[in-house]
C-alpha cells in the first residue's frame, strides 16, 4: 500500500532511521525504505557508494522522496532485502534526479546514475506499495542457492513468478503468526 507523508520529523522518526541504517548496513544493502521494516511511512535510506564499493559510502536519509527527472534506460539484476535471495532482471531510468527532506527539514537533490539511480527508484517504488517483482522481467526470476562447489559460494538457480510469489506468501503468513519460516 502506500506510504503516508511525514509532517514533522520528530525523535521517533530519526530514532526509525537510526534503525534503518543498522539494518540496511547488517544486510549488505544499498537501500531500504520505511515499509520494509513496517512503518508504512515515506521514508528511505540509499546509500551512495564510495568507488562502486556498495559497502561504504554515504547514506542518505530521505524524507517524502519523490523523482523530479529521468533520462536514458538501464537494465539490470535486481534484488531486494524484502524478498531475500530472489532476484531478476528490471529496466529502469539510467539517471533520476530525486528531491526529498533531509533530517533537518531543508530540501535537497540527489541525482544518481548506474546503481544509485536503481536504488533510489526501487527504494521509492516501497513507498508506491510497489515491489521490484512487480517490474521484473519474469522469465528471469532466480533464487540465490548456497553452493560451496561453487567458487562465488552460491548459484543462481531459475524459478518461476508464481513459485517465488507462493513462497514469499508463505514466508509472510508465517511472520504475521509471529513465526519462523524455512
Amino acid at each position: 500500500k502506500k506510504a503516508k507523508r511525514i509532517m514533522k520529523v520528530t525523535d521517533e522518526i530519526v530514532e526509525l532511521f537510526e534503525q534503518m541504517k543498522v539494518l540496511m548496513d547488517e544486510a549488505n544493502g544499498v537501500g531500504l525504505a520505511a515499509p520494509q521494516v513496517g512503518e508504512s511511512i515515506r521514508a528511505i535510506c540509499v546509500r551512495e557508494s564510495a568507488d562502486d564499493d556498495e559497502s561504504e559510502g554515504t547514506i542518505h536519509c530521505l524524507i517524502n522522496p519523490r523523482i523530479i527527472d529521468r533520462a536514458g534506460e538501464q537494465e539490470g539484476l535486481e534484488g531486494c532485502l524484502r524478498l531475500p535471495t530472489l532476484y531478476g532482471t528490471v529496466i529502469r531510468r539510467a539517471t533520476v534526479v530525486a528531491e526529498a527532506e533531509n533530517l533537518s527539514g531543508e530540501t535537497v537533490q540527489i541525482e544518481g546514475e548506474g546503481l544509485l539511480a536503481r536504488t533510489l527508484q526501487h527504494e521509492i517504488d516501497h513507498l508506491k506499495g510497489v515491489l521490484f517483482l512487480d517490474r521484473v522481467d519474469k522469465d528471469t526470476l532466480k533464487w540465490m542457492v548456497p553452493d560451496e562447489d561453487d567458487e562465488d559460494g552460491y548459484r543462481m538457480e531459475p524459478t518461476s513468478f508464481e513459485e517465488s510469489t507462493e513462497r514469499f506468501e508463505r514466508l509472510r503468513k508465517a511472520r504475521e503468526r509471529g513465526r519462523p519460516c524455512a
